[in-house]
């Protein structure tokens, strides 16, 4: 257990070197305007820096899970652990259009038409497939905990959710999902992923350079 431990946070100590390694490139950078939706990349870092917002919960998780704990217990927690990420998402982009991976990395998930702020309706909007399938699966390890299929002492998720060929094309959606935004964000000019296109949001960078100022023409003295 404590060499688990020991790996968890060295796994967190990992993550969080390379997020301030970010942070610090992105800190003071700017891009010209025309990189405006040029955000692949800053969006694929964020996949770095978000999920440690939301570690503690993740680790506390996994530790009362490796316990001996009642199945209604881990059943909660394995609820609790992926609606955290759920509503971390959706109320930073509502309230925000960032989360703090976004703030870090200098981009901002605003209206298509006329990109200013997204709606609520938009934030939830950009979740929806992924919520669906992951309320899928979520529900279906919560079903096989409860009816005691599964031990809950460090059982993985491939362990809980079975092994029969129609749930490992379902377990396979979420990959899939994820293939089809990547794809579709790079083969278009504003780099809209399938759930901007579903939510009418975009993606842009903040840290832009400043628009060339016109001088001011000079009176001559007559």
């Amino acid at each position: 257990m404590k060499a688990e431990i020991l790996d968890q946070l060295t796994e967190f100590g990992v993550a969080l070197l390379a997020a301030l390694l970010i942070w610090s490139y992105y800190r003071r950078r700017t891009f010209p305007r025309t990189a405006r939706y040029s955000t692949f990349g800053p969006r694929f870092w964020t996949g770095t820096i978000d999920p440690l917002v939301l570690w503690p919960i993740g680790f506390i998780t996994w530790t009362l899970s490796s316990l001996s704990i009642p199945n209604g217990l881990a059943a909660l927690l394995i609820i609790v652990e992926n609606l955290a990420w759920l509503f971390y998402t959706v109320l930073m982009h509502g309230r925000y259009g960032q989360t703090v991976g976004k703030m870090v990395t200098k981009v901002r998930v605003v209206d298509f038409r006329t990109e200013g702020k997204i709606s609520w309706r938009q934030a939830w909007l950009r979740e929806g497939i992924p919520m669906l399938l992951s309320l899928g699966l979520v529900g279906h390890e919560v079903a096989s905990i409860l009816n005691g299929n599964e031990s809950t002492q460090a059982v993985t998720r491939a362990q809980i959710l079975g092994v029969t060929q129609p749930f490992n094309l379902f377990l396979e959606l979420p990959g899939w999902w994820f293939v089809a935004e990547v794809i579709t964000m790079l083969t278009n000019e504003k780099r809209r992923a399938l759930h901007d296109f579903i939510a009418g949001t975009i993606v842009v960078r903040t840290n832009l350079e400043p628009q060339n100022v016109q001088p001011v023409p000079m009176a001559i003295p007559g």
